[in-house]
């Protein structure tokens, strides 16, 4: 009994140096990444999301260090040698898994510096990635060898504080009365579930527990890296599981499907005839039988919304792009569909929402919600392009079983262009554009989609690249949170690809291919790179936001409702495309054709994840109501 006190005790002591661990980390989280004035503003607020957040650790260290806490029950066995083992393994066992956790709140740091959240996810694409790709991105955009003195720092701590609890521990000077001693197992016991539960509740503690403050980076501080990396694996394994139409539609709150799609249609339920309102069809054109457009749809990397603001002759993110914008159509109150590459590109091409299939044995399915079907129901050659590896993210696969008469990547344009140069993530945009250019001809109208991969960390553009001016003003670099070496190349690539895209157009208007060629241009997610999310100017959307950009010749403009004050998200991209290319032809629809003008401007939204918004004119209920019900049909429609 007394050595199972005694180990118990130094477990004990072993968890508050775990806490006290956290707390550090949680500090120096707050001190990098908290906007100025927090502690002024929000000082309550900060404690109570320490205290709050001392819960979460408990609940992680709790489960942590659960083996140790079981094995010392075996003490009560009166085998010397047994003992001797267990308490050399706890020891060891403490300071391996305390390291374990505090590398992986570092990871957490650097996670959030460039997607401004603790680890999700998203950090599967370490693995599912190009990984030797984003390991050159780890080395560039990252002190790794400060990081790792200061991770060996706490590993020294760890073992020198560890070794002192373990060294010649105090016997316990008085037995305790068996009654007594029990209770107190029981009560050890009891107080070990609880940490492990982390609520005296009647639920567990949840995501929803980090919530104490209006502002969103403390409540972000109230969680740790290592809670929201089990969520990550929860996630992952959930989106592995099978999902059937009647659970879909059991779990809504609707009785049946046709109530859920009247719902969302704002339809009676008797117009509503099956699942085939999942698709509606163009409207007859006359110009578009006889002269149906090339369309060309450009994904590009990190082309993030929020940047348009800090465009100027000084700090020129455009190029000759510049021009062009002036021209087209530029939707602003536009979202991604969410924070990653791989995510988006499956939302836009099959309009799915996550999990991914590409990952999945699905990938060798077609989608009749693939933007392609309809294009190669209208005689259109289809081709995807991108400027990395078609083998990404299994690219190779999944693509050419969406209706994509042909795919390929950066090997094929190196073979065919003995100019082309590459960098990290594959092939420069500037070769990337002139390959798109060069599927055009005259033998049958086309449709191309292309993903950009240059504005990616770690920002490398060629050395022959002759750039506009990037001086950031002293304001700005109050504002940004990266080093000043960084936010240069970051605004650098940008401009790089913006330049390289501006060229595109400008040739295509000059060639013959400029009356009868659509081109439109998205990003796939935000640029994390340079702003904190949670700061006094930058607000919500702003992390989310990207551009729409069209490109459209006069003669398929004449017609259209122009409205650039209309919201969105990449759900309405192919939409309007569809709609504004082919005539008569049925396509998957769960997003609105921007340009409609029989709907009014009100009733437009968009959706990137869990954030959405809409006009200011659509009443909150309603917003809810659409996102709730797309997302749900969205689940139904994918559901075996």
């Amino acid at each position: 009994m007394k050595i199972f006190f005694k180990q118990t005790i130094q477990l004990f002591k072993v968890y508050i140096l775990g806490l006290f661990l956290f707390a550090i980390l949680r500090f120096v989280y707050l001190i990098r990444f908290g906007e100025e004035g927090i502690f002024s503003n929000f000082s309550s607020d900060i404690i109570s999301s320490f205290i709050t957040g001392m819960r979460f650790d408990t609940q992680i260290l709790c489960y942590s260090f659960a083996l140790i806490f079981l094995l010392n029950f075996l003490l009560f066995i009166p085998k010397e040698k047994l003992r001797k083992l267990l308490v050399s393994f706890s020891k060891i066992y403490s300071i391996v898994i305390l390291t374990l956790l505090v590398f992986i709140l570092f990871i957490d740091h650097q996670f959030y510096t460039y997607f401004q959240t603790h680890i999700n996810i998203l950090a599967y694409g370490f693995l599912e990635d190009d990984t030797s790709a984003v390991m050159a991105s780890v080395w560039s955009d990252h002190p790794v060898i400060k990081l790792l003195l200061a991770i060996a720092l706490m590993v020294f701590v760890i073992i020198k504080v560890v070794n002192h609890f373990y060294k010649s521990p105090k016997e316990l000077t008085k037995s305790l009365n068996v009654f007594v001693s029990i209770g107190l197992i029981i009560l050890i016991v009891g107080l070990f579930g609880l940490g492990i539960r982390g609520s005296i509740g009647i639920f567990p503690l949840q995501v929803d527990d980090s919530t104490v403050s209006e502002n969103r980076f403390i409540n972000s501080l109230t969680l740790n890296g290592l809670f929201t990396l089990e969520k990550a694996i929860e996630e992952k394994n959930e989106s592995r599981k099978p999902v059937y139409k009647t659970d879909v539609i059991k779990n809504s709150g609707y009785s049946n499907f046709n109530k859920l799609l009247a719902d969302y249609r704002g339809l009676p339920v008797d117009s509503i005839s099956g699942e085939d309102n999942f698709f509606e069809t163009t409207k007859h054109d006359s110009l578009l039988e006889v002269d149906p457009p090339n369309v060309i749809f450009i994904l590009m990397e990190s082309f993030g919304g929020y940047y348009l603001n800090f465009h100027s002759e000084k700090l020129n993110l455009f190029g000759s792009l510049e021009e062009h914008l002036d021209e087209g159509v530029l939707f602003t109150n536009f979202l991604s569909s969410t924070q990653g590459t791989i995510y988006s590109l499956e939302n836009i091409v099959i309009n799915k929402n996550n999990p991914i299939v590409s990952n999945t044995n699905k990938r060798f399915e077609s989608f009749k919600s693939s933007i392609a079907f309809p294009y190669v129901n209208a005689g259109y050659k289809t081709t995807f392009i991108t400027g990395g590896k078609l083998g990404w993210r299994n690219l190779q696969d999944f693509i050419p079983n969406q209706y994509f008469k042909e795919s390929y990547g950066k090997a094929k344009i190196l073979k065919t262009n003995s100019k082309a140069t590459t960098n990290t993530w594959g092939v420069y945009d500037e070769f990337l554009f002139e390959d798109i250019f060069n599927q055009l001809d005259n033998k049958s109208p086309q449709m191309i989609f292309a993903l950009s991969t240059t504005n990616h960390t770690p920002y490398e553009i060629p050395s022959d690249y002759k750039s506009y001016p990037i001086s950031i003003s002293d304001s700005l670099k109050q504002a940004i949170m990266a080093n000043e070496d960084i936010a240069e190349a970051n605004f650098r690539a940008y401009q790089y690809a913006n330049d390289c895209l501006g060229k595109f157009l400008t040739k295509l208007k000059s060639s013959e291919f400029s009356e009868n060629t659509i081109v439109a241009v998205s990003g796939d997610h935000n640029s994390f790179a340079l702003f904190p999310l949670h700061n006094s100017v930058m607000e919500e959307k702003d992390n989310h936001i990207v551009p729409f950009f069209l490109s459209i010749p006069e003669q398929y403009k004449k017609s259209l409702h122009i409205n650039e004050d209309r919201y969105g998200s990449h759900k309405d991209i192919f939409p309007t495309l569809i709609n504004l290319s082919l005539s008569n032809q049925k396509y998957f629809s769960l997003g609105n054709d921007l340009f409609d003008k029989t709907k009014a401007d009100s009733l437009f939204y968009g959706i990137n994840d869990y954030y959405y918004f809409g006009d200011p004119k659509m009443p909150k209920t309603l917003l809810d109501k659409k996102v709730n019900t797309r997302n749900i049909l969205n689940s139904y429609y994918f559901a075996q």
